[in-house]
């Protein structure tokens, strides 16, 4: 059984979680349902703003409903969305999530649902699990061992307060800014994820269920009807047209809701009740995951653009993938990185493939000729649209596309075969 959770970590734990976002947050739920002595720590309070495109492919919702969250996210007001609408260069798309080859969607729709609140729940709910959760405690160091391995976390808490936690296993689990990635030596800037991304929300904004991307040189528009009757807008650039401008954060994200006449329209209707938060440059990946004693998981691992919602997916199914290996681990009594390698196979199969496919599609949409011939494409195959829809929603490897029947019913009008 957990000790009682106080207004200090305690001094030892199996396992320390430094971050409670998503992934955080549901591995340290997964872990104490099995009875596992597990400390979940953030810089943070919660609620929080979180900046996102805060949708969730459709992948997620059975990852939530095998997490146990998915019924308290639904009374929170989780918005179902049933595909995407892709605007750009004067073309339009609609997709749907549908079957693709012998990958069948578990569900028709994804979900958004404002940050402040997805992960507030999520926190609550590994509470309910047993997990002892304390908000306002920062990773200061890393705790080593003779061998360099990871023994724990040194943390500076409310009021300056200091302590050390021992832990067999400590997780990164804390954000694109990870301070246990940081200190592990593992991050690297990847220069072709230099974005930076202006995020608000908007009331009054009609997208009818669909999330919305709106593509030019250089960026994108996404939106997304969350809770609460609001809209997620987000502008995503890249750094180098962002620095160029000259112009004030405000300015600039106006300036460019004025360029594009279909984001003009679909806002223009609306009331922005959101103060423009900023966040990057977007530009960080890790060379390495695993570690003795220690593990890194969801953003922490690296950046995934928002534009398809994979984030939350890779952070649940990471959290889903990492949990039974450090159970697997502290069963046996082990704390080398070896014991971890079913973790790093799962990323190798689940996760790689499909953040390739993503960053192949953001950096391809950002510039115009690639941009124009593929919006033409998808606008007069509907078909197509529902498969480039349907590849973001997680259910489907990315090597269903290797069949020749997925292409030729894509092409016929349907994207299942």
């Amino acid at each position: 059984m957990n000790a009682p959770n106080t207004n200090m970590p305690p001094a030892r734990a199996q396992v320390a979680i430094a971050g409670a976002g998503p992934a955080g947050a549901a591995c340290a739920a997964l872990l104490a349902r099995a009875g596992v002595d597990v400390v979940l720590l953030d810089a943070q309070r919660f609620p929080r703003f979180k900046a996102c495109g805060e949708f969730m492919s459709p992948q997620c919702v059975p990852l939530l409903e095998q997490l146990g969250a998915a019924q308290a996210l639904r009374r929170a007001g989780a918005r179902e969305l049933r595909g995407m609408e892709l605007f750009g260069h004067g073309r339009r798309a609609r997709g749907r999530f549908v079957d693709i080859g012998r990958a069948r969607a578990p569900v028709d729709y994804g979900w958004a649902l404002r940050r402040e609140v997805f992960d507030a729940q999520l926190v609550e709910h590994a509470r309910r699990c047993g997990a002892q959760v304390f908000e306002g405690w920062r990773v200061c160091a890393l705790e080593r061992g003779a061998d360099g391995s990871v023994k724990g976390l040194h943390l500076r808490g409310p009021g300056g307060a200091r302590r050390s936690l021992a832990a067999s296993w400590t997780i990164g689990a804390d954000g694109l800014r990870s301070k246990v990635a940081s200190e592990l030596g593992v991050q690297r800037e990847d220069r072709g994820l230099r974005r930076i991304a202006l995020t608000t929300r908007y009331r009054g904004v009609d997208t009818r269920s669909l999330a919305q991307a709106h593509f030019f040189e250089g960026g994108y528009f996404a939106l997304a009807p969350v809770d609460q009757g609001l809209v997620s807008v987000n502008l995503v650039l890249f750094e180098e047209l962002y620095r160029s401008s000259g112009l004030e954060r405000d300015a600039l994200f106006e300036s460019w809701v004025q360029r594009l006449p279909a984001v003009r329209e679909a806002l223009g209707a609306g009331e922005r009740v959101d103060p423009l938060r900023g966040l990057g440059p977007l530009a960080r990946t890790t060379t390495q995951q695993t570690f003795d004693g220690a593990a890194l998981v969801g953003d922490a691992c690296g950046y995934v653009d928002p534009l398809t919602g994979e984030g939350i997916f890779f952070a649940l199914h990471g959290a889903a993938s990492l949990a039974p290996a450090l159970l697997d681990a502290l069963g046996a009594g082990r704390t080398d990185r070896g014991v971890l390698a079913p973790y790093l196979r799962e990323r190798q199969r689940e996760i790689a493939p499909r953040a390739r496919l993503c960053r192949w599609l953001a950096f391809a949409l950002a510039r115009p000729t690639p941009a124009r011939l593929l919006l033409a494409l998808l606008e007069s195959r509907s078909g197509l649209a529902d498969l480039a829809v349907s590849l973001s929603a997680d259910y489907a490897r990315p090597a269903e596309l290797l069949r020749p029947s997925v292409w030729l019913r894509a092409w016929s009008g349907g994207a299942s075969a």
